[in-house]
């Protein structure tokens, strides 16, 4: 006769919970992460409520912002693929490193939103910095509520979320040509990422859900292209980006668990390494309350409304000067969208006035007329985005009235490259479905005319400002000296141009 005999447990061995305790543990851990995910949700809503409803604004006017709403389903997607993954971190939490990294991110993200925010207001819709506070927001907020390791653990999918930022999609949209299609093919660039994140166990796997996401996300864009044309932008920017980051993930997920069971999360769920974290929330709370309270930038003046005016053709020359040059620039269309166009008229004055010139000279204005089927992106690219101006100062803009209601815009530009000064008088109108956006130059220089700002589209130079700007401050780019020395001719011609337009509105030819 035998005995069956067990070994002795180990001293200090813990004995492995029973399945219905470990079920009940798992249940308490995922109402955590609920509660928590919730919180900060709303907490996030609560900071960035202005910023988010300024977005909703922008796409509904048709802005290429409206892609940033792909980044949520991006990021979800990731976040499902790196979840179901293996993981076991040590059982080492120190929640003071949490409060000191969480603290720097939220002191961070609330200078971005209160200082940075306002020394690139005339940018504000191309970069979009808010979103740069939103994402150091969470990020940081984040680590106060669940733990530095588990947010390292992600760090895949917040590097996605950087993607967030305008600038180098816009850039990228530009680049592909400026319509619905390359908004949509831009897109695909944040699919491509996403799903390799989501199914990159491997290396090997994350190139090949690279690549099966651009190739169905191509497939659905060029059936996008051919049978619905005209859809909203909205659509070319979502459609083909999500379908190809589900089914490529979900087709992986089935092809790797062929003829093996499926689950949800696949892996056994670990508990919370930061269990106390109210003090954390109450921080959270605190930071969202002050950047509730930031204020977005001033919004530029709203265009006067001209019902019944065609934009897209040679502006009428206003009684006392006559047309001497044409050009058109195509390159515009990548910008502000396929409809659009840049005409440069050149206009001298029939006669001299001693007041605008010594030896009473017959005076060369510019003008440049930027319409635009898409009147948003007027706000999106301001006028110097058109033009070299890196090394230029600008004054603040004085408001002159030009009759009919339309109030334009009068600055003084230095341009200390060339020891040149030019007065720009700008005013922006609108159809209702179409705008444009009107620029009239002189420059101090009577003799040089050719001298006038060319249109490059110079975005380069444009980057190098923001740079120069963000190191140095606003000054680098600010004449707090201006003299508006054609502000008299400039204020005349202006007032003639709208009148010759008005007079062409009520008796077309």
């Amino acid at each position: 006769m035998t005995a069956d005999t067990a070994a002795p447990p180990l001293a200090g061995a813990v004995p492995p919970a029973p399945p219905g305790a470990q079920h009940s543990r798992g249940r308490r851990t995922v109402a955590r992460l609920v509660v928590r995910w919730v919180f900060l949700l709303v907490a996030t809503i609560f900071a960035f409520h202005k910023d988010i409803l300024s977005l909703v604004d922008s796409t509904r006017a048709g802005s290429l912002n409206g892609f940033v709403w792909l980044m949520p389903i991006a990021a979800i997607i990731a976040a499902i693929g790196v979840a179901r993954r293996e993981h076991t971190e040590l059982p080492i939490h120190d929640r003071q490193t949490d409060i000191i990294v969480g603290v720097l991110g939220l002191v961070f993200a609330v200078l971005l939103q209160t200082i940075l925010l306002q020394r690139y207001s005339e940018y504000f819709f191309l970069l979009r910095i808010d979103l740069a506070a939103m994402w150091f927001f969470v990020v940081s907020s984040s680590v106060v509520l669940f733990g530095l390791r588990p947010v390292i653990r992600f760090g895949w999918v917040w590097m996605l979320l950087l993607m967030t930022f305008p600038a180098g999609y816009q850039l990228a949209v530009i680049l592909f040509g400026g319509n619905r299609a390359s908004a949509g093919l831009a897109e695909l660039v944040v699919a491509a990422a996403a799903t390799a994140v989501a199914v990159g166990r491997s290396r090997n796997r994350a190139a090949v859900g690279a690549m099966g996401a651009l190739l169905v996300g191509l497939a659905a864009l060029t059936v996008m292209v051919v049978v619905t044309p005209e859809a909203p932008l909205l659509a070319f920017q979502l459609v083909p980006a999500s379908l190809s980051m589900v089914l490529v993930g979900v087709g992986l997920f089935y092809y790797a668990r062929r003829g093996r069971a499926k689950y949800v999360l696949g892996r056994t769920l670990e508990p919370l390494a930061a269990r106390q974290v109210w003090a954390g929330a109450a921080l959270v709370l605190a930071v969202a309350a002050v950047l509730s309270l930031a204020k977005l930038p001033e919004l530029p003046r709203p265009p006067t409304s001209v019902p019944g005016m065609t934009f897209g053709r040679p502006l009428a020359a206003p009684t006392g000067w006559h047309q001497t040059g044409e050009s058109d620039f195509k390159w515009v269309k990548r910008i502000y969208g396929r409809n659009a166009n840049l005409i440069r008229q050149e206009f001298v004055a029939d006669k001299g006035n001693p007041l605008w010139d010594k030896q009473a000279d017959p005076r060369a204005v510019v003008v440049d007329s930027t319409s635009t089927g898409r009147p948003f992106t007027l706000k999106v690219y301001p006028a110097k985005v058109l033009y070299d101006e890196g090394t230029s100062r600008f004054s603040d803009p004085v408001p002159i009235d030009l009759g009919s209601g339309v109030v334009g815009s009068l600055v003084t530009v230095v341009d200390d490259k060339r020891l040149l000064t030019h007065n720009l008088l700008t005013w922006n109108w609108t159809n209702g479905k179409s705008a444009q956006r009107v620029m009239v130059a002189a420059v101090d220089d009577h003799d040089a005319p050719e001298v006038f700002p060319e249109p490059t589209g110079g975005l380069n130079a444009t980057l190098r400002t923001l740079v120069s700007v963000f190191f140095r401050g606003n000054q680098t780019t600010w004449d707090s000296h201006p003299t508006f020395k054609d502000r008299a001719m400039l204020t005349e011609f202006g007032r003639g141009l709208v009148e010759a337009q008005m007079r062409q509105l009520d008796s077309p030819t």
